[in-house]
């Protein structure tokens, strides 16, 4: 089977979010996966604002209301049952325009994701279909592919291919690439339960992470009557997928019994902080969790997953619509393995507070956390920790590069919304104030090319496809750029900032810099 640009392995929600991404720009896609639906039980529980925006470029997230709800704080209570650390979302106005964190339903936004694929006429999406083979040459890629329908495997070919496959990703390992372990292996129950009503009132109204060492444990509220419960499992416990329920309820007795909740799903996992140590292989490539697997600590692995895809998605679409250079695809690496790594490194610090089994090294942890405070706990936002990129396609040195930029809720003749539903996911130049022609008509001939676009901040004007003047309400783009004295961005199309300017001179200068690295040879930083 020919005639597609790429080939997808795994219909997850990386695969299903980058599959989104690569229709929308009319990227011919192939997508496979050896199940014949999704897979209906909970997973993943939390999405931050980045992972918001990008459902929002795929054109999801509005109709994901019913099925997401705010992140609660997080308390962390100590031996004593006493708080030792808590962390919360930034308070508004919010910079992205979404909240900053959120708890969902998997399923759900699975099922939303999938019917925007199926709308896509680019996309083709093949269920019970197993890769089972795959190779490439100077010219394509192929993928041998068993399906229900047929008794011999099928060869599909492309230009590229993505193995968003799992953890246990059989393209990863057919290319022989490793996992490099971050040393984070701790064995943890996982229960999903619908809670009755009567019942809801006497659990804790946050999340709370138990950090005591006889037995961590960790309490979610997701949307509605979803909670969750991950409790660490002790020598001699069951470690079987399948938890019995004979072991269940005991260790469940704390907060609810058999009659006050509906199990949704109960299975052992191991939690691990592991990082593949190559994300591509020519026309190959790696994302979500064949490339990276985190702690849940941070509710930051499918967040991961879709940052791989839209950073991907982009890439690839340059080089098969905009003719660059295939290299473009190591900066794919480059940018998101340090970003990765550290995400991981930091959940895996906040699971080894929560983790700490020697009572008196708990007992010792819980005072040196409290006299950080000095005895008041101050709460630190979430959002700080989340790390910027580091390498790659950047304009290293110039303030806030690598950062990711605001997106406000602005309004022009026409329009009052969140910037991004006016712009796409392109590169965009943010400008504070109003651009003279001269200037302005620079700007223009640099992005046409990549129908990017120009947005001034300061008034409100008619909507035009390359050019656009709007009013932000509130302002978070205007304070954002002059705590660091600048009044230009350069946006990437997965909304990471290139670089920041003063003078016009000098964001022409980055913007055909940027523009020059797209279309040419990326060397390595």
């Amino acid at each position: 089977m020919t005639g597609f640009d790429v080939i997808i392995v795994g219909f997850g929600p990386t695969g299903a979010t980058l599959a989104s991404l690569l229709g929308q720009a009319g990227i011919r896609v192939a997508v496979f996966d050896k199940l014949p639906d999704l897979y209906p039980l909970p997973r993943a529980i939390g999405l931050d604002h980045e992972a918001m925006r990008i459902l929002q470029q795929v054109g999801i997230a509005d109709r994901l209301a019913e099925h997401i709800a705010p992140y609660r704080p997080s308390e962390y209570r100590g031996m004593d049952g006493e708080l030792i650390m808590r962390l919360d979302m930034q308070p508004r106005p919010y910079l992205q325009s979404w909240a900053p964190n959120y708890v969902f339903d998997q399923p759900a936004l699975e099922r939303v994701l999938r019917q925007r694929v199926a709308a896509l006429s680019t996309v083709s999406v093949f269920l019970e279909a197993e890769v089972v083979s795959t190779g490439q040459d100077d010219n394509c890629v192929w993928a041998d592919v068993a399906c229900a329908e047929t008794t011999a495997p099928t060869r599909f070919r492309a230009q590229f291919l993505v193995a968003c496959d799992g953890g246990g990703s059989p393209v990863r390992k057919r290319l022989g690439i490793e996992l490099e372990d971050l040393d984070f292996d701790e064995p943890w129950l996982v229960v999903d339960a619908i809670v009755s009503d009567e019942t809801l009132s006497r659990l804790p109204q946050t999340q709370v992470q138990y950090c005591e060492a006889a037995r961590p444990s960790t309490y979610v509220i997701g949307p509605g009557n979803h909670r969750r419960w991950e409790i660490m499992l002790l020598d001699g416990d069951s470690l079987s997928p399948d938890f019995p329920d004979s072991e269940l309820w005991p260790l469940l007795k704390r907060w609810i019994a058999p009659g006050e909740a509906r199990l949704w799903r109960a299975a052992a996992y191991r939690f691990h902080g592991l990082i593949a140590t190559d994300w591509r292989r020519d026309r190959i490539l790696l994302a979500g969790d064949s490339a990276h697997m985190t702690p849940p600590f941070m509710a930051q692995g499918m967040v991961g997953g879709l940052r791989d895809a839209v950073n991907i998605a982009w890439k690839l679409t340059a080089i098969l619509q905009r003719g660059s250079d295939p290299s473009l695809l190591d900066t794919v690496m480059q940018e998101r393995r340090p970003h990765m790594k550290q995400t991981i490194l930091t959940a895996m610090g906040l699971g080894q507070i929560i983790c700490e089994r020697d009572p008196e090294r708990a007992l010792e942890r819980d005072q040196r956390l409290r006299a950080a405070y000095d005895g008041t706990i101050e709460t630190e936002y979430r959002q700080n920790m989340i790390p910027t990129l580091t390498a790659g396609l950047l304009a290293l040195g110039s303030p806030l590069t690598g950062a990711l930029a605001p997106q406000p809720t602005v309004r022009a003749k026409g329009f009052e919304g969140r910037l991004d539903d006016l712009t796409g996911g392109c590169i965009r130049v943010f400008v504070l104030g109003l651009v003279g022609p001269e200037d302005k008509t620079a700007y223009l001939s640099l992005l046409e090319p990549f129908a990017g676009v120009l947005v001034q901040f300061g008034r409100e004007g008619p909507l035009n496809v390359h050019l656009l003047e709007v009013m932000e309400c509130p302002p978070v783009l205007k304070p954002w750029l002059y705590e660091s004295g600048q009044r230009i961005v350069i946006v990437r199309p997965d909304h990471y900032v290139y670089a920041t300017a003063r003078t016009h001179d000098e964001g022409l200068l980055y913007l055909n810099e940027l523009c020059s690295k797209i279309i040419g040879k990326c060397e390595a930083p």
